[in-house]
């Protein structure tokens, strides 16, 4: 999906504020609070929308927002009304909704913008320099460095603790529409440390970060190419698609960072069937970090791990519901071994849906930490001036009726990680789920 164009918002000459009554800038605030306040009462799942008032609530917040002095305060109080439902997958992103970085970052010589830290349209100009920042034991901590990226040639490790990107803290989010979890915090501050590593091929974003003896250190990376084009879906940053496989003795391990049909479907299927083949005893399938994505891949993923039909739960929309079930598909020999799942914060949406449902099921036990228990499923529509409004029009509940968001998927065994861990390179996570790969009992 593409958004429509920026429109700015222009000042309209004299010395009035650019949003004032009648001005342009007003009128597609006016046109992005309707737009969305409208989505929602119409394409909601829940009719009722849990209740509230929206008529109320629009006649409250709706002049608020219009006078706000900023773009950042404009969509903190629209979202702050949205944010009444107390549900993921509910949000307006627009153009001036985070404050933009001050000019410390360096664009490399052939950009043609001052912008380093500007997300671009995903494909081939979409870069990153490598790095992945998660909160460890309560700070932003590296716990992955892609070998022969910036970040590995910049002498980043596993463990440090990170400051600032772009001359901005990281120790605190930017204002949330609604109080957040503290799993949805670690969440958000994976994705929001994503986006500011991300951006053109060739620019270059500063790093502020404590080394393994917390000595404070200051690197300017320089975003790589990815290593193929990366795809946008839904509302989430562009992602490259990346499914990786391996064996360890008896036990395969596939990852996957995306749901996909093509190509990463595919690419999962065929790891499953060579693990079959080859006769292992176990299989890890690697969802940490999996924001989610096509929930059509669940059906023919979990029907691959499964000689019996499964029930997996069910979708329910606003005027009607739809259960997930497998069939038994000619032609195609499922994995019958064990099958365990592992899972972080960043373990969301459709991925929630695969492991909740395998694992009530009792065909999967799940390793790591609670999952981020945003699992509704999601539309995007188009607002003017180039504002997007994400709204829930799916909930999903399992054979039982539980219901995932603002819950999570519990572990079967929980993993605690630490900053330690992470400076001795060891995947505690990972080794659990080895350890009950192989057991002999779950």
């Amino acid at each position: 999906m593409q958004p429509p164009a920026f429109v700015p918002l222009g000042t309209d000459g004299g010395s009035k504020a650019p949003w004032h009554a009648g001005s342009a800038a007003n009128q597609i605030r006016q046109a992005i609070f309707t737009g969305a306040w409208t989505a929602v009462r119409d394409k909601h799942f829940d009719k009722t929308l849990g209740g509230l008032d929206w008529d109320g609530l629009r006649r409250k917040y709706e002049p608020l927002a219009l006078a706000a002095p900023d773009e950042p305060t404009f969509y903190r109080l629209l979202n702050e009304m949205l944010g009444l439902l107390g549900q993921s997958h509910l949000q307006v992103h627009g153009p001036g909704e985070e404050a933009a970085p001050p000019p410390d970052e360096i664009p490399a010589p052939h950009t043609k913008t001052a912008a380093a830290d500007a997300i671009r349209e995903a494909g081939d100009d979409y870069g990153d320099p490598g790095l992945l920042i998660r909160i460890i034991e309560g700070k932003p901590t590296i716990t992955r460095v892609r070998p022969g990226s910036s970040a590995a040639g910049a002498g980043l490790r596993p463990g440090f603790l990170v400051t600032h990107i772009g001359g901005r803290a990281l120790a605190s989010l930017p204002p949330s529409g609604r109080a957040l979890r503290p799993v949805e915090e670690r969440f958000r501050l994976r994705q929001l440390a994503a986006r500011r590593l991300a951006g053109l091929v060739g620019s270059r974003v500063s790093l502020r970060c404590l080394d393994e003896n917390d000595r404070p250190i200051e690197v300017m990376l320089e975003r790589d190419p990815p290593v193929a084009r990366a795809i946008q879906v839904l509302n989430m940053s562009p992602v490259v698609p990346e499914v990786t496989s391996r064996q360890v003795g008896e036990v395969g391990i596939v990852a996957f960072n995306v749901f996909l049909l093509q190509p990463v479907l595919a690419e999962v299927q065929k790891a499953i069937d060579g693990f079959r083949a080859r006769g292992d005893k176990a299989i890890i399938i690697d969802l940490r970090g999996n924001p989610g994505g096509i929930g059509a891949m669940v059906i023919p993923l979990a029907a691959r791990l499964s000689a019996t039909p499964l029930t997996l739960g069910t979708i329910v929309y606003r005027d009607f519901s739809n259960v997930l079930a497998t069939t038994a598909s000619l032609g195609i020999k499922p994995f019958t071994g064990r099958v365990v799942i592992l899972t972080d914060e960043g373990t969301a949406s459709t991925s929630e849906i695969l492991t909740a449902g395998l694992q009530e099921a009792k065909r999967a036990l799940v390793v790591g930490d609670t999952t981020a228990g945003a699992a509704l499923g999601s539309i995007i529509e188009e607002l003017p001036g180039g504002a997007v409004v994400q709204i829930p029009v799916a909930d999903f509940k399992t054979p039982k009726g539980m219901t995932i968001e603002g819950r999570g998927v519990q572990p079967d065994r929980r993993v605690f990680e630490t900053r330690a861990g992470f400076l001795a390179d060891r995947d505690v996570v990972l080794d659990a789920g080895l350890d009950l790969a192989k057991a002999s009992r779950p």
